[in-house]
């Protein structure tokens, strides 16, 4: 009974960690989309992402959206406010101006963020339990 958890964790991890959805460059993504794996956005996205996986935006790519996702990494330009569980990781090439909530935040020399950001404690939701 308690042998199943680990192997259906593991499945999900894995379907997490591949990239099954990619708005390529040329591509223009209007509307709500939502994600199972990883997406990679190297075109451009408008509207809202929802994903239970990673979010990459590449150095072409633009999103002017509200994204949700276990991590995001942006190496091109975000325009709207994100939430990871994760970490959100803005490159050296990279440009977000939205409000953030993150787990874990790494922002690297040349990188552009205007907006707010709220970190928020892995612990957080186990403590409130015990309140």
């Amino acid at each position: 009974m308690f042998g199943n958890k680990p192997r259906i964790e593991a499945a999900q991890d894995r379907i997490n960690d591949r990239v099954d959805t990619v708005i390529g460059a040329g591509t223009v993504f209007v509307g709500e989309i939502h994600v199972k794996g990883t997406l990679r956005i190297d075109g451009r996205a408008e509207g809202k992402v929802e994903c239970s996986g990673d979010v990459v935006i590449g150095e072409g790519g633009v999103a002017e959206t509200v994204v949700q996702a276990r991590n995001l990494k942006v190496a091109g330009i975000l325009k709207g406010n994100a939430t990871a569980s994760g970490t959100l990781e803005i490159t050296d090439t990279g440009k977000l101006f939205g409000d953030i909530e993150v787990g874990k935040l790494a922002i690297s020399d040349g990188a552009i963020f205007q907006g707010k950001s709220t970190m928020k404690a892995e612990t957080t939701a186990s403590s409130e339990k015990r309140d």
